[in-house]
C-alpha cells in the first residue's frame, strides 16, 4: 500500500511539473526575469514562441528591444511593465506575427537615472552630445551580458540576433550595443537615436535602419542624418536613407514607425554575414 501512495506521489509530481512548465512557456505572456552578474542585477521581460516547450533542440531569431524614456523603473522596482506598454511589444503580441516571425523577444529594463548608452549630462544648444568614446553604462554593461547568457544557455539561432531601440533613449542603446558588438547582431533598427558619428565605422557592415522625426528634441533629425552621412562616408552598404516621419512626437514617431508595412519582415529577413 505506501509504494502504490509513493507512486502516486510521484505521478502527481511529475503532473504538476509538467503543467508548471507548459504554462511557464505560454506563448501569449511577457514573463518576469532577472539576469545577474557579479552582484548587479537587470530585471526583464521575456516572451517565448509558439512551440517553445514542444520543440527544445529548435533554435529561434532572438529579439532584443529596448524601452524609451516613459518607460524607466524606479530604483529596485522588479519586472517593470510599462515598457510592454509600446507598440512593437502589441506587435508580438499578435498571432499573425507570433506565427510568421517565431522568436523570443526580450524586454529589458533600465532604471532611473541611468540609460543604455552613455550620453553627456549636460546638454549643449539643447540637444544632448554623444561622447567619441563613452563609457559603458551599468544597464549597458548587463544588457550584454544578458545576451551573452542567451546565446549559450538558450536555443538561439547566433545569425539571427536583432536589436530594436525605441525613441531616443532606445535607439541610442542599441546603437551603442551594436558598436560595442557589431558580430552580435543581424540587424539594427534605431527608432529616434543616434551615437557620435565617429563611432559608425563599426556599423558599416551591418544591416541598419535609422527613424527620425522632424520633433524629436534631445537627439534632433540632424543629428540622425549625420550618423547616416558617416556610415555611407565608411562605406555602408546595408543601411537605408534616414526614415524620415514628419513633425510628429516621439511617441507617435515609434508607433506609426512600427506600424510601417514591411516593418518586422525587413529584421527577420537579415541574417549575420
Amino acid at each position: 500500500m505506501k509504494s502504490f501512495y509513493l507512486f502516486l506521489l510521484v505521478l502527481a509530481s511529475t503532473v504538476l511539473t509538467s503543467v508548471g512548465f507548459a504554462a511557464e512557456k505560454d506563448p501569449n505572456v511577457f514573463y518576469g526575469r532577472s539576469f545577474s552578474s557579479d552582484g548587479d542585477t537587470l530585471f526583464y521581460r521575456v516572451m517565448y514562441p509558439n512551440g517553445y516547450a514542444d520543440n527544445t533542440k529548435k533554435k529561434y531569431p532572438l529579439v532584443l528591444v529596448l524601452h524609451g524614456a516613459d518607460a524607466f523603473s524606479k530604483k529596485g522596482q522588479r519586472y517593470n511593465a510599462k515598457q510592454l506598454k509600446s507598440p512593437v511589444a502589441e506587435l508580438f503580441t499578435q498571432k499573425a506575427v507570433k506565427d510568421s516571425f517565431p522568436a523570443i523577444v526580450l524586454y529589458p529594463q533600465c532604471e532611473e537615472g541611468d540609460s543604455w548608452a552613455g550620453m553627456s549630462a549636460s546638454k549643449q544648444n539643447d540637444v544632448i552630445p554623444f561622447p567619441e568614446n563613452p563609457e559603458q553604462t551599468y544597464s549597458g554593461e548587463l544588457l550584454e551580458g544578458m545576451v551573452k547568457y542567451y546565446i549559450k544557455h538558450y536555443p538561439v539561432d547566433e545569425n539571427r540576433i536583432y536589436i530594436i531601440g525605441l525613441g531616443s533613449v532606445g535607439g541610442s542603446g542599441a546603437l551603442d550595443l551594436a558598436a560595442r558588438k557589431p558580430k552580435y547582431f543581424a540587424a539594427v533598427v534605431s527608432l529616434g537615436g543616434a551615437i557620435n558619428p565617429e563611432r559608425t565605422k563599426a556599423l558599416r557592415k551591418m544591416p541598419l535602419r535609422l527613424y527620425s522625426s522632424e520633433s524629436m528634441v534631445d537627439v534632433p533629425l540632424t543629428l540622425v542624418r549625420d550618423v547616416y552621412i558617416e556610415l555611407q562616408a565608411a562605406g555602408a552598404k546595408f543601411c537605408d536613407p534616414v526614415f524620415e516621419l514628419g513633425e510628429i512626437s516621439e511617441e507617435e514617431m515609434v508607433r506609426t514607425a512600427a506600424n510601417s508595412k514591411g516593418f518586422l519582415r525587413w529584421i527577420f529577413t537579415q541574417k549575420r554575414k
